[in-house]
């Protein structure tokens, strides 16, 4: 079969465009729920319009990721511009720099990262830095939900520690990276460590409360072991 001469070069119009159909369907959900005020929009017209703009380059720079190889990292930019458009349309110009803004703009990278990570499963790196915005996402809104912890650095620590599981998960190679069990064993538990230390530092009670179980748990602990031992 005589192939065409000009197919090598045809194919950059057969792209996966699946993953940007479903980014349409979402943004036009988006905009729905804007439109039928369900979602709280800016009041100015001119933060509506910067923000459909930027969600336009933002798809745009999402079609051309679907042609592969290289251009793949454009899904980088694509979530940059929009997750820009995404917080210009909803908080304006005014809560710009809100807290609210920033963890959706952490969120809106940390799902960008995610997003690559789809695209290329051997880059495993880029869900440290997905792990990271997503804690700081998440950081935000524990600082401003629950201010009893403050600005302590607790979920991006445990939500990149997490990320190192998800490494291993993902990896193909487990036996050679099972470092990142490590790493991800001592992040976590040093962020519920810290968590418990400033718990115990703001409520007094809660280590009597600790000592108490504690006590109660090891003869329970033991009696079991020894019905056990027992059985066999």
């Amino acid at each position: 079969m005589k192939r065409h001469r000009g197919e090598p070069g045809l194919r950059v119009l057969f792209w996966r465009t699946d993953f940007v159909g479903i980014a349409m369907v979402v943004t036009g959900m988006f905009f729905l729920l804007v439109n039928f005020k369900i979602i709280p929009a800016s009041d100015f017209v001119v933060p509506r319009v910067f923000g459909i703009l930027f969600t336009m380059v933002g798809l745009i720079f999402l079609f051309f990721s679907g042609a592969g190889r290289w251009l793949t990292w454009f899904v980088i930019p694509a979530g940059a511009f929009l997750t820009l458009g995404i917080v210009t349309l909803v908080f304006g110009w005014n809560r710009f720099f809100s807290p609210d803004a920033a963890s959706l703009f952490a969120l809106g990278f940390g799902l960008t990262f995610l997003t690559l990570f789809y695209f290329r499963r051997g880059h495993w790196w880029v869900l440290i830095p997905c792990g990271v915005f997503i804690g700081l996402s998440i950081w935000v809104e524990m600082v401003s939900r629950f201010p009893v912890i403050g600005w302590h650095p607790i979920a991006p620590l445990l939500c990149l520690g997490i990320s190192f599981f998800v490494i291993w998960l993902y990896s193909v190679q487990k036996q050679r990276m099972k470092w990142t069990l490590l790493v991800g064993a001592l992040i976590v538990s040093g962020s519920f460590l810290y968590l418990l230390g400033i718990l115990l530092a703001r409520w007094s009670i809660l280590w009597p409360v600790i000592l108490l179980l504690a006590g109660l748990l090891f003869p329970l602990w033991m009696m079991v072991a020894g019905r056990r031992r027992r059985e066999e």
